[in-house]
């Protein structure tokens, strides 16, 4: 069976976000497509290489979901943007920390914190951001055990193919890499 990515995956960037109780595989597939599509603009920005191998640890787990976000930001937005979202780390205490985001990378909850009061300016920089925050709200062990799961399942790997396919444009360079890395 052919994994077939919902109509809206390309839509949106905005992640959607799925309960404990088992969901609907239309949109666990969305929220697997919408998490690679962010990998994948967010490697482009970087200049980091686009392959599935080299994508899916950058979504399996939040940990590495923040990393990005945070290298993805620090490439877009300007140094002041820093000094402040620095300011704002030195005011956290652990209590004012929200839960989803305890034990985590405390520079994840300032950059979102900053971005509402101080929105990108670029709109192609803030409609990855977004996504970015969209995803990055999850509680990291519901979150892990989401993304294992659909690893396990295969569908991650499936939606990265489709998804590397659609953004490429479909371009003998983009489905090579893929078949390449896909017969290794």
């Amino acid at each position: 069976m052919t994994l077939m990515l919902p109509d809206t995956a390309f839509d949106a960037l905005d992640v959607p976000q799925l309960g404990h109780q088992p969901e609907d595989a239309e949109r666990r597939i969305l929220l697997a497509a919408r998490l690679i599509q962010l990998g994948v603009l967010a490697c482009r920005r970087l200049d980091r290489p686009l392959k599935v191998t080299t994508l899916l640890p950058l979504v399996e787990r939040i940990e590495a979901l923040d990393a990005l976000a945070i290298d993805f930001a620090a490439v877009v937005l300007p140094a002041e943007a820093w000094q402040r979202i620095a300011a704002k780390l030195a005011g956290f205490g652990e209590r004012s920390i929200p839960r989803a985001y305890q034990g985590r990378d405390k520079r994840i909850p300032a950059l979102w914190l900053y971005l509402r009061e101080a929105p990108c300016e670029n709109p192609e920089a803030s409609r990855l951001l977004d996504g970015f925050a969209s995803a990055c709200r999850y509680d990291s062990a519901h979150y892990n055990a989401i993304l294992a799961n659909l690893a396990g399942e295969g569908i991650l790997e499936s939606a990265a193919v489709q998804v590397l396919e659609r953004l490429d444009g479909g371009s003998e360079n983009g489905s090579a890499a893929i078949e390449k890395e896909g017969s290794a």
